[in-house]
């Protein structure tokens, strides 16, 4: 039988102890990834996984949301359609930390722009299909997507790290977040099946907006190398196919990959960063992220196995 819901560890007991001597009754575990169920004083929901954990101090809302403060001292991103932060945090423990902060689109319809970016070798099901994927999803695959477990053991996929998914308490009328019900409960539903029943049960709300909160991953992305000349447009083309190659590899495929979510790094001399005469690269965006049916295959295979040996240790 599945648990109760979560009770929201108080931020101020929550900065006082590591992430794992978290109670249980504050921990959700949703699509493979565990967090700790923060709340502030006036009923802000944070979401923290283990890698935000110590960044804890950091997401406290006066530092980057409180009186739109993402938008006063932070760097609105303008590639894509979405809207996007850059904002830069510095704690009272004295960790200097940039986030990006993006409120999510999940249950939105996907623009049209957004389609005709799609690569050529996607299939049209999956292009007709397509859906922004919901906060706890995309941290999921992302994560999933960074353990590697899928595909040549010595590729690596390097992505920006996934820190928080923020609630506000603020509630907002469903029209305004661009939300269907039917579209929306879809959500609700792929939800409650990927729920660990070890942990508490949670679900989303209608009326609840979602921000994710990711560490800035350092760089410059294909686009902007491009139009600096540290690259020709020919290459910043090439790193983009590349990634969409190794990135299928890995189980997974993005259905707007395009260069400006292709982050490339700078060394000490400021040329770019390359490995055996290849881009060094890393990957932004993810609300498209999707695995691949190779994959799946695989998944589904491992867990037949794991069933197979649970029966047979009954």
């Amino acid at each position: 039988m599945q648990n109760e819901a979560p009770v929201p560890l108080p931020y101020e007991d929550a900065l006082k102890i590591s992430f794992n001597d978290i109670p249980l009754e504050h921990c959700v575990k949703v699509y493979g990834v565990r967090y700790g169920f923060v709340a502030d004083e006036i009923g802000n929901e944070f979401y923290v996984t283990r890698l935000g954990w110590r960044l804890l101090d950091n997401l406290q809302i006066e530092n980057w949301y409180g009186e739109k403060a993402y938008a006063k001292k932070g760097e609105r991103l303008v590639e894509g359609s979405g809207v996007v932060y850059r904002v830069p945090t510095e704690g009272k423990r004295g960790i200097a930390q940039d986030f990006v902060v993006k409120f999510s689109r999940f249950a939105e319809e996907v623009p049209l722009q957004v389609a005709k970016t799609f690569p050529d070798k996607m299939p049209a099901e999956v292009v007709a299909g397509a859906m922004f994927n919901d906060p706890f999803q995309e941290f999921g695959l992302l994560v999933d997507l960074r353990n590697g477990h899928f595909g040549p053991k010595d590729l690596r996929i390097m992505t920006k790290h996934p820190i928080c998914i923020f609630s506000p308490v603020r509630k907002c009328a469903p029209w305004r977040l661009g939300r269907e019900r039917g579209r929306f409960d879809r959500y609700r539903h792929g939800m409650a099946a990927n729920l660990d029943a070890k942990f508490q049960r949670m679900d989303l709300d209608f009326e609840r907006q979602y921000v994710y909160l990711f560490a800035w991953l350092k760089g410059e992305n294909a686009d902007v190398c491009a139009q600096q000349g540290l690259i020709t447009p020919d290459e910043a083309a090439a790193v983009t196919l590349r990634a969409a190659h190794e990135l299928r590899q890995k189980g997974f495929m993005v259905l707007d990959n395009k260069p400006s979510h292709i982050i490339l790094r700078r060394r000490k001399n400021g040329e770019l960063l390359r490995r055996n005469g290849k881009l060094v690269y890393g990957l932004i965006d993810f609300e498209l992220l999707l695995r691949t049916e190779e994959y799946k295959d695989f998944l589904r295979q491992r867990n037949r196995e794991r069933e197979a040996a649970a029966q047979q240790q009954q």
